[in-house]
């Protein structure tokens, strides 16, 4: 498996907290299962704001030192970059990072309220510079909840999502948790991810997620989830997707789920 969504690098936001964490958490993603750990710590305007040139010079080091402590780990270099309009200037000018610094896929996380006409644009605006926009746990956002063909209209125009293993299994609540499960059985989903933050904060463990994934949807999905996708976003080549299933009604049946519970 290989983990597309992972704060394994030390001190850069408020993931692992120095080098003894960050160690183990890749003894932790080994032991797993875990053969490959894209890291993406955040770029967040006025909070995070990580260049590219910091991310890929921890990324180096804590290559040597799982090599040092003989930990078969891949390292690839990235960002979880929060929705900006400085965004696409950015990564143009190689200021932030991209998916593996392919320039080909960025990991996005939306704010948590989403207008969804400037996000549509934004979109709009990576796809037509070649960089295929990837929305990072999307099951845990309010919004889209409440309006999930909004999300099926963005990766018909063709963002791919990513979702967290915890939410599958119910660590963020129950609305997270059964939307991410509606979002896999109408092939919304593409990429299964720890979004580790620590040992005790969401550990780097997917394979339970990766085995309830199996259940929903059987092997060959949940095989593109954790191993194929994250190869190809990785490379840096296209990944073969298939259109969502219509939502229709179950669209309007899960708003009333949601404003249920909430």
């Amino acid at each position: 498996m290989i983990d597309l969504h992972n704060h394994m690098l030390p001190g850069l936001d408020d993931g692992a907290v120095d080098w003894e964490e960050s160690l183990a958490m890749a003894r932790l993603a080994v032991r797993d299962g875990i053969r490959g750990v894209v890291c993406t710590p955040h770029w967040l305007r006025g909070a995070y704001e990580t260049s590219r040139s910091v991310v890929l010079e921890k990324a180096a080091l804590l290559r040597e030192k799982l090599q040092d402590r003989k930990i078969p780990l891949e390292i690839y270099p990235g960002s979880e970059l929060r929705l900006d309009t400085a965004l696409l200037n950015k990564i143009k000018s190689r200021e932030i990072l991209t998916l593996n610094d392919n320039g080909r896929y960025a990991l996005l996380e939306l704010p948590p309220v989403v207008i969804s006409e400037h996000v549509e644009r934004f979109l709009w605006e990576l796809c037509s510079q070649g960089i295929t926009p990837i929305l990072g746990h999307p099951e845990r956002n309010f919004f889209l909840q409440r309006q999930p063909t909004k999300l099926a209209n963005w990766i018909k125009r063709g963002a791919l999502v990513q979702i967290t293993g915890a939410s599958l299994l119910g660590h963020f609540g129950r609305s997270a948790q059964e939307f991410a499960q509606l979002l896999i059985e109408h092939h919304m989903v593409h990429v299964l991810a720890t979004d580790a933050h620590g040992m005790q904060n969401r550990p780097p463990v997917l394979s339970a997620a990766h085995h309830l994934a199996e259940q929903i949807m059987g092997k060959e999905y949940a095989a593109r989830l954790v191993c194929e996708t994250p190869k190809c976003i990785v490379q840096g080549v296209p990944v073969p997707t298939e259109a969502p299933l219509p939502l229709d009604n179950r669209a309007s049946v899960w708003r009333k789920l949601v404003s249920f519970w909430k």
